[in-house]
């Protein structure tokens, strides 16, 4: 009865990890983000969430130099998919992030990412311009600059021992997951906004124990390969 009632509860903590939702804004701050339609995007709470204890668990692991004006930076898994108004609906998944993709956004947000410049101005644009386009490549999604590309790609495809390797679903390694954002559109129905790199506390089981409540929505379109 007790591996019963054991296997039940791990079934709703991992169905609430995968389900879970918060409203946030996404925005561009002068000085750190890229080209439209890449770079770094700022993640911040919607004031209707005010407070909420899962989006500062996921902040608390951002260092410095990778929150700004309250919020983290991210980047977006798609080149292909629209980036929606705000206020929009995140929901996170394990799914969706490649190995390599995984491994250089841990980098990122610990401001270990080798070369890459963090003081605010032409040098982190052009950082955040290189990143977010090596992202593209590792994730199967066309790719705006490849020669912007090159450096931080082959940095992953080196780590990993090559690139079918980098390119491997990362499901949760490195403790990075996906935000999927939905936006509801004049109609009240929601909308699939572009999806965003996330860095999730110990894998995800800090948020799972904050007993998250399931959203009834959960989709990403992605795509990696298994």
């Amino acid at each position: 009865m007790k591996r019963i009632c054991l296997l039940i509860a791990l079934t709703g903590v991992m169905a609430s990890y995968q389900c879970w939702a918060l409203t946030v804004n996404i925005t561009r701050d002068a000085g750190v983000y890229a080209q439209q339609p890449g770079g770094e995007f700022t993640v911040t709470l919607d004031p209707s969430d005010a407070g909420d204890p899962v989006f500062q668990s996921i902040l608390s692991h951002y260092d410095a130099s990778t929150i700004v004006n309250g919020g983290f930076e991210t980047f977006c898994l798609s080149s292909t998919t629209e980036l929606l108004g705000n206020p929009q609906n995140a929901t996170l998944t394990p799914n969706g992030v490649t190995l390599g993709t995984a491994w250089l956004y841990s980098q990122f947000v610990n401001q270990t990412l080798a070369g890459y410049t963090w003081a605010p101005g032409a040098g982190r644009v052009a950082s955040a311009w290189d990143l977010q386009n090596a992202i593209w490549e590792l994730q199967g999604t066309p790719v705006y600059d490849l020669a912007a590309a090159a450096g931080y790609y082959n940095l992953a495809v080196a780590f990993f021992g090559g690139a079918a390797n980098a390119e491997l679903a990362a499901n949760g390694v490195y403790n990075i997951d996906a935000f999927v954002l939905t936006h509801n559109n004049a109609d009240g129905r929601p909308e699939v906004s572009q999806p965003m790199l996330v860095a999730v506390p110990d894998g995800g089981a800090t948020v799972m124990l904050l007993g998250l409540a399931l959203s009834g929505f959960c989709f990403v379109s992605r795509k990696v390969r298994a």
